[in-house]
C-alpha cells in the first residue's frame, strides 16, 4: 500500500477516536466503494486505496495516498459528507462551525503559511517559557491541535524529545506539516485519535475561540495527556478586551470593506474575498466584540477538566516572555480600539489575547476549586459504586444459592 512506509512511526501513537482502544488500528487496503466515497467526501484527486480499522469497534478510517490518517470522529465526518450544504451563519450549529474551519483554511492555509502567521520569534519564546515554567522535563510526543502548517511544531523541536504530530481538519495544511518533517492526522480537537495517557504535551494557539465548545478540548487533553503532561494554549481573545465600546463598535462595522482595500499582509489572508470573509467570521466563533474567554470562567474550565493551573497570562503579540509586568506595549489596532472603548490599551489585563499553562496531575484532584467533585474523582466513584453493586450482587447469588440446599435438608427432616 502506498502509504505503509510513512505510517510505520505514526501508528503507534494513535488510537480509534471514538472507542480509543489501545493498539487497536491496523492498516488495510480500501475496497473500490471506499475508496470513491471517501475521496469525494475529502475532495482528493484520487481514489483513496489505504484505511486504518479499529479491531475493537470496527470503524473504518480513511488514510490519503500521502500518508494522512484521517481519523475522524462521528460529528467531524458529519461535517464533510455535508459540506456542499449552506451554513447558517445567523444561528451556527457545532456542524456549521466546523464545516467554516475546514472550508476556510483549506483555502488560505498555503497564504497562511506563507505570510507565517503566529510563526515569529516573539511568539516561540513566550510559548516555550511558558512550557518551560511548567514542565518537569522534556517528555513527548508533542501533538499541536489546530496546528495549521506546522509553525508551534517548529517553535518545540530542540525543546521536547520524542515525535511530534500535527492535528488539523485542513488537508492543505497537514501537507505543509508534513513537507516540513513531522507528522500529520486528521482529527477533531473535540475527540483526539490518542490513547489515553499517551503524550506529553498538547499545544493549541489560536484553537479554543474556534471550536463550538472549547471546554471538549479541555477535556479531551487531559484525558490523553500522561501525569505531569502540559496543556499549552494562547492567542485566544480576552474576554474583558474584547467588551468594545460603542465607537469601537461602529468601526468593526466597517471591517470588511476597509480590510478588503486597505489590509496588507497576515491580515489581508482572512479578507480576500466575501467568501473567506463569511467562512472566517464564522470560524472566529468566540472572536467578536463582546465574546472571548473571561479569565475567572477559563481557569474554571480547565480546573474543572482536572488540570492544576501554572498561569493564565493576558498579553499582546510583542510579549517575548511570560513575566508579569503591569504595562504592555500594544498594537495600533489594539490600541486604536481599545482607547475608543473608554479603556487603558496598557494595562496588561485589558490585552487582547490569552496564554494559558496547565499540567495533567501526578495525584489527580478530587475536588475543583469551588468544592464540587472533579471528574476523576466522579469517574472514580461511579467505578467503586459498580463494582460494589456486583459485589453485592454476587453475594446475593451466593446466599440463595446457600439456602437452597438448606431449604432441602430442612423439607428431608419433615418428612
Amino acid at each position: 500500500m502506498p502509504s505503509e512506509p510513512c505510517m510505520k512511526t505514526l501508528l503507534p501513537h494513535l488510537a480509534c477516536p471514538e472507542c480509543r482502544t489501545t493498539d487497536g488500528l491496523s492498516l488495510e487496503r480500501a475496497t473500490t466503494l471506499e475508496g470513491r466515497r471517501w475521496q469525494s467526501m475529502l475532495r482528493e484527486a484520487a481514489e483513496l486505496q489505504s484505511k486504518l480499522v479499529c479491531r475493537a469497534c470496527t470503524r473504518s478510517y480513511p488514510v490519503t495516498d500521502d500518508g494522512i490518517p484521517v481519523l475522524w470522529s462521528d460529528a467531524l465526518e458529519r461535517t464533510f459528507r455535508s459540506l456542499h450544504k449552506e451554513l447558517n451563519a445567523a444561528a451556527p450549529t457545532e456542524q456549521d462551525v466546523k464545516a467554516a474551519n475546514i472550508q476556510l483554511y483549506d483555502t488560505i492555509s498555503n497564504a497562511y503559511d506563507a505570510e507565517g502567521v503566529h510563526a515569529d520569534s516573539v511568539t516561540r519564546s513566550r510559548m516555550v517559557s511558558a512550557f518551560e515554567e511548567a514542565a518537569a522535563g522534556r517528555r513527548g510526543p508533542h501533538v499541536d491541535v489546530g496546528c495549521g502548517a506546522g509553525n508551534v511544531l517548529e517553535f518545540f523541536t530542540d525543546v521536547l524529545d520524542g515525535p511530534r504530530i500535527g492535528v488539523d481538519v485542513s488537508l492543505t495544511g497537514l501537507r505543509a506539516v508534513r513537507r516540513k518533517g513531522f507528522d500529520a492526522v486528521m482529527g477533531d480537537a473535540e475527540r483526539l485519535p490518542f490513547a489515553e495517557g499517551s503524550i506529553g504535551l498538547i499545544t493549541a494557539s489560536s484553537v479554543l475561540h474556534h471550536l463550538f465548545r472549547p471546554e471538549r478540548l479541555m477535556c479531551e487533553a487531559y484525558s490523553v495527556l500522561r501525569k505531569g503532561g502540559v496543556f499549552l494554549t494562547d492567542f485566544d481573545p480576552n474576554g474583558r478586551a474584547a467588551r468594545w465600546g460603542w465607537l469601537a463598535l461602529q468601526l468593526y462595522a466597517l471591517r470588511r470593506p476597509v480590510y478588503s482595500l486597505l489590509s496588507r499582509g497576515r491580515r489581508r489572508v482572512f479578507h480576500s474575498s466575501k467568501q473567506v470573509q463569511t467562512w472566517n467570521a464564522l470560524a472566529e466563533f468566540h472572536n467578536k466584540p463582546g465574546e472571548g474567554f473571561d479569565i475567572g470562567e477559563l481557569q474554571s474550565s480547565l480546573v474543572n477538566a482536572g488540570f492544576e493551573l501554572r498561569r493564565i497570562f493576558p498579553h499582546n503579540c510583542r510579549d517575548n516572555s511570560v513575566h508579569q509586568r503591569s504595562l504592555v506595549r500594544p498594537s495600533a489596532r489594539h490600541l486604536l480600539v481599545q482607547s475608543l472603548s473608554g479603556r487603558n490599551a496598557f494595562s496588561r489585563r485589558n490585552s487582547d489575547t490569552l496564554l494559558t499553562a496547565s499540567v495533567k496531575p501526578e495525584v489527580p484532584a478530587r475536588m475543583n476549586h469551588q468544592g464540587e467533585i472533579s471528574p476523576w474523582a466522579r469517574q472514580v466513584t461511579q467505578k467503586l459504586f459498580a463494582a460494589g453493586a456486583s459485589a453485592l450482587q454476587e453475594s446475593e447469588h451466593a446466599l440463595m444459592a446457600a439456602a437452597v440446599p438448606l431449604t432441602t435438608t430442612v423439607a428431608t427432616v419433615g418428612d
